[in-house]
């Protein structure tokens, strides 16, 4: 057994990688920048944590949610590696900490936000670590035509200019060709081995429910049927988050709401709660669920529907990571789509970003409308051609089964091998 495998088997516990995972990993070894688009469940992490163990020197992560530096950093720890993390949450006893740390090589991975990654007195700490790699997770928010463009990503070219001898990865779970291409364009990426792997999550089952009067009832229903499950139910707002969770304990339904306007240790309190299983059910903002590695979610609900299907993908994904079968069910009602239609028109600044946004929103309505497969029309948004029809695993393929009802199976199902997508 060769090193790589041996770092995998040690701290990871596993005895083979995922498909694409040991091709990235080498490229890095090797100095070669690399973009991987990989689905939710797929193993990006060990696309970086494996090199970085491999070397002497400092894995340089960045990363665009604190809660996802929290938990990566937690696991990390508890696995005996040396991960640490600084971003605005950090105090000022644990910045000198991780800084004393760094000077005495005690750090193998280190999580750093986006702003912080691009400031002068960050670089000039970077200029004197000896970092082996440099990964941008969630790569997609560099991109105007991604569905969560964030303009501090766009300066994260600096780390390519001020370390060219540096492999980078950039990775994601949800980019279309044409964000493919201008994530490679705007980090500035030299001659990347490129890694799209399938997007289809066979155990995942899709249904779109048509939102009544008493869409709340709906939901209420919904849930007493998973009573013995994990889930997520997303809402499109702080107050709709806090709403629910109200109304569903006093349904005698357990939920906590989520969402970025929480004080930091109420929302680290129930992020712990959930993946300890202490509560079964969070209501939350698109805030939460981004690197929260729970594996045995087995439902997400979007109570409201969200602008483009690479959101929906990425956050329906938080369900049955560990391949088990879940569910994804969507609420609808022509009134979502008119909502954020005047939210694009109102917010975005630019014409260009709105035709963008136009064109994913009607996107996510057609998924919604259109009929036909769920499964067919995600996977050919995101250039994969699907051709095993019907899935069996959508309303519209299985249209006699109600969507929410919980399903049990025993046994490990056998997982058939991921499929290039094309593009």
């Amino acid at each position: 057994m060769d090193r790589l495998h041996l770092i995998l088997e040690r701290y990871f516990g596993h005895t083979a990688f995922n498909p694409y995972q040991e091709e990235i990993i080498r490229d890095l070894l090797a100095g070669r920048d690399v973009l991987a688009v990989l689905a939710t469940g797929g193993g990006k992490s060990l696309c970086y944590q494996v090199p970085a163990l491999m070397g002497d020197g400092v894995a340089l992560v960045i990363s665009p949610l604190i809660a996802l530096m929290k938990d990566q950093v937690d696991d990390l720890q508890a696995r005996g590696i040396g991960a640490e993390a600084l971003n605005t949450a950090c105090s000022y006893a644990t910045t000198r900490r991780v800084l004393a740390d760094l000077e005495e090589n005690l750090v193998q991975v280190l999580y750093v936000s986006p702003e912080k990654a691009v400031g002068e007195d960050f670089l000039a700490l970077a200029a004197s670590l000896p970092i082996t790699l440099i990964a941008v997770d969630e790569a997609h928010c560099i991109s105007m035509w991604g569905h969560q463009f964030r303009p501090e990503y766009r300066s994260l070219a600096v780390l390519k200019e001020r370390f060219p001898a540096v492999p980078m990865v950039a990775l994601t779970a949800t980019a279309t060709p044409d964000v493919r291409e201008d994530i490679v364009r705007q980090l500035h990426l030299a001659e990347p081995s490129v890694y799209v792997g399938s997007f289809n999550r066979e155990n995942l089952r899709y249904a779109v429910v048509p939102k009544g009067e008493d869409a709340y009832g709906q939901l209420r229903d919904l849930l007493r049927r998973r009573r013995e499950d994990a889930g997520i139910v997303y809402a499109a707002t702080r107050g709709g988050t806090e709403t629910l969770a109200s109304r569903l304990r006093a349904d005698g339904i357990p939920a906590l709401p989520y969402h970025a306007g929480m004080a930091a240790a109420a929302r680290a309190e129930t992020q712990d709660r959930f993946i300890r299983g202490k509560v079964g059910l969070i209501c939350a903002t698109s805030a939460f669920g981004m690197g929260i590695d729970k594996p045995d979610v087995r439902f997400v609900v979007h109570y409201d529907m969200p602008k483009t299907l690479e959101a929906y993908y990425q956050e329906s994904g938080r369900a049955g990571r560990d391949g088990e079968l879940s569910d994804c069910i969507l609420f609808y009602h022509d009134d979502d789509a008119k909502r954020l239609r005047s939210l694009i028109d109102r917010d975005l600044p630019s014409e260009f970003q709105r035709e963008v946004a136009r064109a994913k929103l009607q996107s996510m309505v057609d998924y919604c409308t259109a009929g036909g497969c769920r499964r067919e029309r995600i996977l050919a948004y995101f250039g994969e051609r699907y051709d095993s029809l019907p899935c069996g695993g959508c309303d519209a393929c299985v249209p006699d089964r109600p969507a929410g009802k919980a399903r049990t199976r025993s046994g490990n199902r056998k997982r058939r091998a991921v499929r290039p997508a094309s593009g």
